[in-house]
């Protein structure tokens, strides 16, 4: 009887090592995808560990421990200002020194 609970055990610490593993190697294949689709939840996850933001506003700092909130940007509407030309048809852009 002793021999059969203690195959149980052996079973059932297989069966948990073998899930971590899993788990672990699912979350390494994933990890492209995730970043392709822009996956806001890698910010939080367990299974990820941020150490480098690339894409960010210049001074934006990673704080361990401290959860990330996504800020909205306001679209703002750049009107192109308009310039006064070089020069006039009159006057050559290009002014010739005689000696």
């Amino acid at each position: 009887m002793v021999s059969i609970v203690g195959w149980f055990f052996v079973i059932l610490l297989t069966g948990v090592i073998g899930f971590i593993g899993w788990w672990q190697w699912n979350s390494y294949v994933t990890l492209d995808q995730r970043i392709d689709q822009l996956d806001s939840t890698l910010l939080e996850s367990a299974g990820t560990r941020v150490e480098k933001v690339l894409d960010a506003p210049p001074g934006s700092q990673v704080v361990a421990y401290v959860a990330s909130s996504l800020v909205p940007i306001q679209n703002t509407i750049q009107v192109p200002v308009q310039t006064a030309p070089l020069a006039t048809q009159n006057e050559s852009a290009v002014r010739l020194v005689q000696d």
